[in-house]
């Protein structure tokens, strides 16, 4: 007689199909609770997760308190994203089996998800203590820890992970991006030789989106892209589209509130020709209420919170809405959800906006224009390239609050302002070399950044220091609310840009304002965003070709008053002049991209 014993042993031997076999022929001859709990753990291991999940079902049935179907059952629960029912069943689970740290893991991943972060830290503090040398709840504390902005503290966590496990996925890119975030540059040059060893080796060495900021080589973001990208699944049979209907457009994001993202695309998304386009919002970040999540929900004709659902039920759910075009806006950046694509939620997948690299598959199209993408590089994306005369939209213009006085600022009077209010993160060592220099030659004058996370400010003085510049010459920006934010763009001379993650939101946002900024493009996408606004603003001299005229010229404007004055008059005048800052405008060549991939 077959026995669970027998299956239990195919299931340690990794026959995962035999395993599950044979225990189907145990709970119809004699059901068991062992048979149950096997037959359930053996089909999440065939990634048949409802199969498993009714298999456990049927083992509580007989035992609603066995210790092992509870854990299997919260950590089924996982693999599907079923995040509120996660919570609930490891909260069951721990209470009669409280040191799990699986279990453990698993309650911090979907409380993270729902947005329970300081709750999800106590968890895995918790797991932690009770398994210190476990790397991937190491690694796992320090993701949460960067998402709170303790990027010092995640770094100490891979510290740890690095010494236990010198291989474990991204770990030395993780470290790297980590450091970076408060400036710390500590063998960031070995780091970075860890992570491109990694990649040629085939192993994902680094987030996609942290590779954008580290190298400004448009390969590795591809091969990045491919190694991070969820697995395809089978692609649906697409209904045909009937001749006449309005075309089906469906933006998914999980930062349709107060976001930089939504700054840029609120106005386009107001400016959609109804006669011809039906627009859904999916939306799978938090309600956080706000000014101007009612506007983008004025703005779309359907909108749709999904963020209690999986991947591959949003897929669904825009599938039977008949949506024609989904627009990624996430990619791989923060709470980003390239499942959703790889389940296939639209006949064609777009990407744009929030992610300046290429997804390594999934999406269709990417939308570009001819600065950001030139002729040349679509080698280095998977998706086709579409380009429209401009690639970033910005909102209309609008009157803001007075600036406040350089005193509020803690900007001395009479002296040169140089600016650069990009994430401290992507600020590189070469960039602040750089920046150092133009302050050498330019000695009647200051750098104003934005603070950034913890640590980031101490450090920067602290290199400024070691570079021979005073720590007075450095002034850091504290949080704002936006249009006061923006209003103080006015107390600056120049912007200077980061490479190779350039301003982007933060580009358009000193143009806003008449403020010139000075870029300088590189191979990437990341790198290009400042130069692509320039140049619909036909602005040329301030895109530089390299370090050396990107200096020269920051030196020449700060010396030259008269220069700086009719610069920034011919600033003003080509924002109000162009088409850069007409949402309508940009909504008429982003439609005319649609229909035309939809006709196809």
């Amino acid at each position: 007689m077959t026995t669970a014993r027998e299956a239990f042993d195919l299931y340690r031997a990794g026959r995962l199909a035999e395993a599950a076999a044979l225990c189907e022929r145990l709970v119809l001859e004699a059901p068991s609770v062992e048979a149950w709990h096997l037959l359930g753990v053996a089909r999440l291991g065939l990634d048949q997760a409802e199969a498993a999940l009714v298999a456990l079902d049927e083992g509580l049935v007989l035992d609603s308190e066995r210790p092992g179907l509870l854990s299997a059952k919260a950590l089924v629960l996982n693999s599907l994203g079923r995040d509120a029912e996660v919570v609930a069943a490891a909260r069951t689970a721990l209470a009669v089996d409280p040191d799990n740290p699986p279990v453990l893991g698993a309650l911090a991943v979907s409380l993270q998800r729902l947005g329970g972060f300081e709750e999800a830290l106590a968890v895995l503090d918790r797991a932690v203590q009770l398994s210190p040398g476990d790397a991937k709840t190491l690694a796992s504390r320090a993701a949460l820890k960067s998402l709170l902005n303790r990027p010092a503290e995640a770094a100490r966590d891979l510290e740890a992970v690095l010494e236990i496990d010198p291989l474990h996925t991204r770990v030395s890119g993780d470290l790297m991006w980590a450091r970076r975030q408060t400036c710390d540059w500590r063998e960031d040059a070995a780091l970075d030789m860890l992570v491109k060893a990694d990649l040629k080796l085939g192993r994902l060495g680094v987030s996609p989106f942290a590779a954008l900021a580290m190298f400004d080589e448009p390969a590795l973001h591809r091969r990045c892209a491919e190694l991070a990208a969820p697995p395809e699944r089978p692609a649906p049979t697409w209904p045909v589209r009937p001749p006449g209907d309005r075309i089906r457009v469906a933006y998914l994001s999980s930062d349709l509130h107060a976001h930089a993202t939504a700054r840029l695309l609120a106005g386009v998304l107001e400016a959609h020709d109804r006669s011809r386009f039906e627009i859904f919002a999916v939306s799978y970040g938090p309600d956080t209420g706000g000014p101007m999540r009612e506007r983008l929900k004025a703005a779309c004709e359907h909108w749709i919170e999904v963020r209690s659902l999986s991947d591959a039920a949003i897929a669904e759910l825009c599938r039977a809405r008949g949506v024609d075009i989904v627009v990624d806006l996430k990619g791989y950046t923060q709470d980003g959800r390239p499942g959703i694509l790889a389940h296939r939620a639209a006949p064609v997948q777009v990407s744009w906006l929030g992610y300046p690299g290429t997804l390594g598959r999934h999406a269709d199209i990417v939308l570009a224009d001819a600065v950001t993408i030139p002729p040349g590089a679509e080698g280095f994306w998977s998706e086709a390239v579409v380009r429209l005369p401009l690639y970033q939209p910005n909102d209309r213009l609008t009157e803001l609050p007075p600036p406040p006085s350089r005193a509020a600022e803690g900007l001395p009077e009479a002296v040169f302002v140089f600016c650069c209010f990009n994430n401290p993160a992507k600020i590189t060592p070469e960039v602040f070399a750089t920046w150092m220099a133009i302050l050498k030659a330019a000695p009647r004058s200051v750098l104003w950044l934005y603070a950034g996370a913890p640590g980031a400010a101490e450090n920067l003085r602290a290199h400024a220091v070691a570079g021979g510049i005073e720590l007075e010459r450095l002034v850091f920006a504290q949080p704002a609310p936006h249009a006061e934010h923006l209003a103080r763009h006015a107390l600056a001379d120049l912007v200077l840009d980061t490479w190779p993650y350039g301003a982007h939101t933060t580009a358009s946002d000193a143009l806003r304002m008449g403020i010139p900024i000075l870029s300088l493009p590189g191979k990437s996408f990341a790198s290009r965003v400042g130069a692509s606004l320039l140049t619909a603003l036909d602005l040329p001299e301030l895109i530089a070709a390299d370090r050396a005229r990107y200096v020269a010229k920051a030196v020449a404007l700060a010396d030259d008053r008269a220069g700086l004055a009719a610069l920034k008059t011919r600033v003003r005048a080509a924002v109000e002049a162009s088409a850069v800052f007409d949402p309508s405008a940009f909504a008429r060549s982003l439609e005319a991209a649609l229909a035309d991939r939809v006709r196809r």
